[in-house]
């Protein structure tokens, strides 16, 4: 028998609902499991976990939260601890991200450091990370300055997700506000981290997410504003380069949509991104020797708003979150073509925004 895929799925919601639950997909049978729910946590919008699977992270997506001493601003950062042969979370720890709406979080390849962007705070937290894999207190913050010309959604920064180069020495800022990758270089002492580079994307297309290929020449932005994916061309470590960009929506779409979640298959040959609004997810093909895209199927993710997706190691699943329908659906990958078919499983989970698939 296949072993089981363990899936963990963040979601909006009070402190008092369910925000965390965790799931087994069984291969064999392409049946989806719900085995856990957990609440105590406000909007755990969006989630990670350590190699060795044995602690998960969550972002706290708010502007304030409860302390001993009233209310403080801001979001925070938790931390939970998993129980080996249970697979339950334990209590968490908490740290302040000390910025509004954290919303992203990323690991260094060897896990000594974890970055979280707060959208609304204009600022990206990195915090070393103890031998017991537990966060410690933030030690670097980066703030970002600028604006975008969609008055309503570039007023000010909004850095939106955080991601490491794969050997660990860069972390890419995407910020949908100022309409840019931030890049920013590891120093030679262990605590010292600097700016390192830019790369601007065409004004006002709200950089959201980014996918590296596996190849690690090239890097895809997925723009929420004006639903498009950018190709970059890492040119040289720590340095991206702009090149073309493609539509995420067929030609004869006309309505609003805005893009949300960007993946490259394992394989690397093809790339996922997803439109709520047009409510699919997009799929393209990677030239071999370029690392270009050529758009190949648009395929219905059953719901609305599909905010977040993620694809089993083997590049064999994809489990959808569609938050404004409350549910997760499973497809499985056409190997040839790479689209996503409908399994036939959808599972009821109260606004849904974040699929966390353990790499075992």
């Amino acid at each position: 028998m296949t072993k089981a895929h363990e899936i963990w799925i963040g979601a909006y919601g009070a402190k008092n609902e369910i925000g965390i639950t965790r799931l087994e997909l069984l291969p064999d049978t392409g049946e989806l499991i719900k085995t856990a729910e957990y609440g105590g946590i406000e909007s755990p919008s969006f989630l990670r976990m350590n190699k060795a699977g044995n602690r998960l992270y969550a972002v706290s997506e708010t502007d304030s939260y409860s302390t001993e001493d009233g209310q403080e601003e801001g979001g925070q950062l938790a931390s939970f601890p998993i129980d080996e042969e249970s697979r339950k979370l334990g209590p968490g720890q908490y740290h302040p991200t000390h910025g509004n709406h954290p919303c992203h979080l990323s690991f260094t390849p060897m896990e000594d450091w974890l970055a979280v962007s707060n959208y609304s705070g204009a600022s990206v937290m990195m915090y070393p990370i103890g031998p017991d894999s537990r966060p410690l207190a933030p030690a670097i913050r980066f703030r970002h300055t600028g604006t975008g010309p969609n008055a309503d959604r570039q007023e000010a920064p909004h850095p939106h997700s955080v991601f490491f180069s794969p050997d660990g020495q860069f972390l890419y800022v995407v910020d949908l506000g100022m309409d840019k990758v931030m890049v920013y270089g590891r120093g030679p002492e262990s605590y010292e981290w600097s700016a390192h580079d830019a790369v601007s994307l065409e004004p006002g297309a709200g950089p959201r997410h980014l996918a590296i290929h596996p190849s690690g020449k090239n890097a895809y932005v997925v723009n929420e504003l004006n639903s498009t994916v950018t190709r970059l061309s890492i040119e040289e470590p720590g340095k991206l380069v702009r090149q073309e960009s493609l539509s995420t929506l067929p030609s004869s779409y006309g309505e609003e949509s805005w893009c949300a979640e960007i993946l490259v298959s394992p394989d690397g040959r093809f790339v996922y991104a997803s439109n709520r609004g047009h409510d699919s997810i997009a799929i393209f093909q990677v030239n071999e020797q370029t690392g270009e895209l050529q758009a190949s199927g648009y395929v219905s993710t059953r719901g609305k708003y599909p905010r977040n997706f993620a694809l089993t190691p083997d590049g064999e699943w994809l489990v959808a979150a569609n938050q404004n329908s409350d549910s997760v659906v499973l497809f499985r990958i056409e190997p040839q073509s790479g689209l996503p078919v409908y399994a036939g499983v959808e599972l009821a989970i109260s606004k849904p925004v974040c699929v966390l698939i353990r790499k075992c």
